[in-house]
């Protein structure tokens, strides 16, 4: 059978250029992971949002979760396929799209972005990062699960050795969050991978605070699954989602909602949660 692979990032192109074969690592009801020489690439369903990992194909949810697939399945890459079992996914015509974030050039554009980001997040409920936020400084209001309190907690102590310039402890704190959560990326990953976003944003990737958060992040990746490093590891690289990477194009509230909403059940509102505190500081 063969199916096209219609969409996919800059960073996926170079792992499969640059590779030959590999296998099998999960398969969930509309992707399949696959692993390449230490890295993850995700085939997905027609229409699923794009991240640095993702291979779109043409095939809709149901027929992707038709496939029959099993974990620990060879995987052998051509010049123009991946090939799994008995299904070729063809990438020849595929759209590749960069996923290197740019940092914002123009002060008043991050104000907005802040702005923006402060009415999304506290619109939403999805239960992640967001009810932290909802009551960030009101440590007498208590969260709905002891993970929320944990994670509000550690970033209630960055924040304060931040603002004294203490950044090798707020970068211990922050990296506390790995692994956090449950799901397929833990919502404390999905807010340090928005952390690392907002600091290319704010232009503060090469700053005291970052090189030192990155090492640390670097450092404590063994703490979460395959799936959450390796997006993880992505952003370590400057590599993030389309919705991350179009943040400054999106100029109302409700663009950046309806493009973060589409990210697994908080995830995107994770990733919001993480640019904004960066942005906040």
């Amino acid at each position: 059978m063969y199916c096209k692979i219609t969409q996919m990032s800059d960073l996926a192109l170079y792992i499969l250029k640059n590779n030959q074969k590999g296998y099998v690592h999960s398969v969930y009801r509309k992707t399949i992971n696959i692993h390449i020489d230490g890295e993850l690439l995700a085939l997905q369903a027609a229409r699923s949002p794009l991240s640095p990992v993702s291979l779109i194909t043409g095939l809709p949810e149901n027929s992707m979760a038709e496939l029959k697939v099993e974990p620990g399945t060879p995987v052998r890459l051509t010049a123009s396929s991946v090939i799994t079992g008995s299904y070729v996914f063809t990438w020849d015509c595929a759209e590749v799209i960069s996923s290197v974030l740019n940092q914002g050039s123009d002060p008043s554009h991050i104000q907005k972005l802040k702005e923006n980001l402060e009415t999304v997040i506290f619109s939403s409920r999805t239960g992640g990062f967001d009810t932290i936020f909802h009551n960030y400084r009101d440590s007498s209001i208590p969260l709905p699960s002891l993970m929320l309190e944990g994670a509000r907690s550690y970033l209630s102590q960055a924040y304060y050795a931040i603002h004294v310039k203490d950044y090798a402890s707020s970068s211990v704190f922050l990296s506390h969050l790995i692994g956090l959560g449950t799901g397929l990326t833990p919502s404390g990953d999905d807010f340090l991978c928005g952390v690392l976003a907002g600091l290319i944003l704010s232009s503060r990737w090469n700053s005291a605070f970052a090189c030192l958060l990155r090492d640390s992040i670097a450092n404590s990746l063994e703490n979460t699954n395959d799936i959450s490093r390796a997006f993880l590891r992505c952003a370590l690289k400057g590599s993030f989602s389309l919705a991350v990477c179009s943040l400054l194009k999106m100029p109302e509230p409700s663009d950046i909602q309806a493009a973060f909403e589409k990210i697994g059940h908080s995830s995107g509102m994770d990733t919001l949660c993480g640019i904004y505190f960066i942005l906040n500081i």
